[in-house]
């Protein structure tokens, strides 16, 4: 019974004493999988259960089993608070156990990936080429639970005009291996074909089960999900919210990242995620419609909610195909400048800085996402004067129902989202008494963590700061040098989780909790303007500078950075503009679009094109890159290519002013809705595609 909430603390208070029960249903999880294939289908849960009782304070029982009916008559497991396995297997056993899941986070493979196929095969020999050719055909299924090789491989097979048997009559065998050996052992008196699962296929081969090269792909369905966690209502709401949070920062933990056999750990849900709810009838491996498709319904999902999104690092889960020929305006609003601030956005809220008119108040504005109406704007005075203008440089950073805004003159409010309503507020350059100049203003977007929010001042005593999120009440301070412009993340490296920033000279890690300096690295060349966010590659940290180029770091196993970079390429050069790191590759826009290797850091191709300025934002999908370039024109581009492919573009603006400008704001991508500030308004575009049914009305 997928979708129900999890119980409210008070229905669970006596749970809340009993150890947290995790149910592991992988199927390549180590105990439920053989060591046949090295590095492959050995996942250990037991990391992940060490980290959820250092979360939970709680002692955690993990139990492996394929089926919550066998998980339930093992000994210490009467019940389940959280479920991770095949998304469809998880909601028809919740449905039979009479048990309510939502699904939190959905866990990527070592390709990125968060999906599985089903693979029709054929006797290597068999005269089958394509789908089309299987009518006709004796075909193996596998269970109705089984999305990959059931109802997605029924969907192919129907479209294709082969016919299916009624319900009863379909043949179904559990395991893929079964299926395999039976379309073998008929010969070739008997004109058969299996389903089998895209993950399970290295593992005939690999166990030994097939002879390799017995068996032949002829037609693979849709993508379905494939290993989600689910969080039950016997579980506490304050524990949902705990495990949801260590799930989705797993990313960031290279230990976990190898236990689980994962490139990015778990992720938010796709925005084309089934949610309905299999007690109601619903497929989570029928194939969605593109066209109908919209943003995930669970709103953690479908935000961006600060700078370069919810794990700053320009991620998303879903690009489109194709661009649309033309742009689809949801709605647009004027603003009094133009600015370099970004955009953050939920599917509630968008808000953004600007100015008044006569340029001496920071103006926050707030729309409703859906429409585009004004509901608040919040205003002060910042008098001054910078280079490139007066409006805020910081792209808001919006947590739970507040969003932490910063001016360029220092200026830090806290503000309810739904009133407009100033939380608490400061000025950070005077509170902690910064000395230098204000040339360009202060730039660095608020990083909320843990209950704090961390700022950059830039005071001797005070380089980079923690306040208390709810009072504004100084946590720590750290000492270094004036401010940089960069943003800082928070990241585990090395096994130790912490806050890695720039001041104007150094690098740094920092105790999250304490502030306490962990390591400082000085580049070999001095007076970058360190512009550039520092990007998470794996248990690695890469940076790019107009001095330094782009270098790669490893930690040691105390999370201190080691002095010489593992990799070097000293022709990225970029001095704002941050890559993003997407399939094993990194890409960066400084004049052209660099791609080169994650792990050597060597090109792998260099693209040129009348869009690509000294600065684009990059956005990146598991396949695709959407760039912001030059004119307000977004460029979609292939990111598996071998070489620059441009998929599709489009003109978002046609007066001269926009046409001219080079934006320098980082747009919000909220599900299939893309926020854009131009030189004088913030657009709301869409980019899914438009369905039949839309283009005819």
């Amino acid at each position: 019974m997928a979708g129900a909430a999890a119980a409210p603390a008070g229905a669970v208070d006596a749970a809340a004493a009993e150890p947290f029960s995790l149910v592991v249903m992988d199927p390549l999880a180590a105990p439920l999988s053989c060591p046949c294939v090295a590095g492959y289908a050995q996942r250990k849960y037991e990391v992940l259960a060490a980290r959820l009782e250092k979360t939970l304070a709680r002692p955690v029982t993990l139990t492996f089993a394929e089926s919550l009916e066998k998980a339930f008559k093992k000994e210490n497991c009467s019940t389940a608070h959280l479920v991770i396995g095949k998304d469809s297997v998880v909601r028809a056993d919740a449905d039979k156990a009479g048990l309510d899941v939502r699904p939190l986070a959905q866990l990527t493979g070592l390709d990125g990936k968060t999906t599985q196929t089903g693979l029709i095969v054929v006797p290597a020999k068999d005269p089958a080429q394509s789908v089309a050719d299987l009518k006709g055909y004796r075909i193996i299924f596998g269970p109705s639970d089984c999305s990959e090789k059931s109802s997605a491989a029924r969907t192919m097979l129907e479209a294709a005009g082969v016919a299916m048997p009624p319900p009863e009559e379909v043949e179904v065998s559990a395991a893929c291996s079964d299926g395999a050996c039976k379309i073998l052992e008929w010969g070739e008196g008997v004109r058969g074909a299996a389903v089998i699962s895209s993950y399970a296929a290295p593992l005939l081969e690999g166990c030994g089960t097939i002879k390799k090269g017995d068996l032949r792909v002829v037609a693979e369905t849709e993508p379905v999900p494939f290993i989600t966690a689910f969080i039950t209502d016997k579980a506490a709401a304050a524990d949902a919210e705990a495990v949801a949070a260590l799930l989705l920062e797993s990313g960031g933990d290279p230990e976990l990242l190898t236990a689980l056999e994962s490139m990015l750990g778990f992720v938010p849900l796709e925005d084309d995620y089934p949610h309905q709810d299999a007690a109601q009838g619903g497929d989570a491996g029928t194939p969605v419609d593109e066209a109908s498709a919209g943003p995930a319904e669970d709103a953690s999902a479908s935000a961006w909610p600060g700078w370069r999104g919810p794990n700053r690092d320009a991620r998303s889960p879903w690009l489109p195909e194709r661009l649309p020929a033309q742009p689809r305006f949801v709605w647009r609003q004027p603003l009094a400048r133009s600015g370099l601030g970004g955009v953050a956005a939920t599917d509630q809220y968008v808000v953004i800085g600007d100015r008044d008119a006569a340029n001496v108040m920071d103006v926050w504005r707030c729309y409703a996402a859906a429409s585009g109406e004004p509901l608040w704007t919040v205003e002060y005075p910042a008098p001054g004067k910078l280079d490139y203008d007066n409006v805020p440089r910081a792209t808001p950073q919006i947590a739970g129902e507040t969003a932490y805004v910063c001016g360029a003159f220092g200026d830090l409010r806290a503000i309810d989202l739904a009133s407009g309503a100033v939380l608490w507020e400061t000025n950070i350059r005077q509170q902690f008494a910064a000395e230098d100049e204000l040339i360009w203003g202060s730039c660095a977007s608020p990083l909320v963590v843990d209950e704090l929010v961390i700022i950059n001042p830039g005071a001797p005593r005070a380089s980079w700061v923690a306040l208390d999120a709810y009072s504004g009440e100084v946590v720590w301070e750290s000492p270094g040098d004036i401010h940089a412009f960069a943003s800082p993340i928070v990241a585990t490296l090395g096994g130790v989780r912490q806050v890695v920033a720039f001041d104007r000279t150094t690098l740094a890690g920092c105790d999250v909790a304490t502030g306490r300096r962990l390591w400082t690295l000085q580049p070999p060349y001095p007076g970058d303007f360190n512009v550039p966010t520092p990007v998470v590659v794996g248990d690695r940290l890469l940076t790019v500078s107009e001095n330094n180029g782009a270098r790669l770091y490893a930690f040691d196993e105390k999370g201190t950075i080691r002095r010489e970079p593992v990799a070097v390429f000293g022709d990225l050069r970029p001095d704002m503009s941050t890559p993003v790191v997407v399939g094993g590759r990194v890409f960066c826009v400084w004049d052209k679009l660099y791609c080169l290797d994650a792990t050597s850091l060597k090109k792998r191709w260099i693209g040129e094109d009348d869009a690509l300025a000294d600065y684009a934002p990059v956005i990146a999908s598991e396949d695709r890159l959407l760039i912001l370039g030059r004119g307000g024109e977004l460029l979609l581009v292939d990111a598996q290519a071998d070489s620059f492919r441009i998929i599709s573009r489009l003109r978002l603006f046609e007066d001269e002013l926009e046409r001219e400008a080079n934006p320098f704001a980082h747009p919000a991508l909220v599900g299939t809705r893309l926020y854009v500030r131009g030189e004088r308004e913030l657009a709301c575009i869409e980019l899914a595609p438009v369905s039949k049914t839309q283009a005819e009305q």
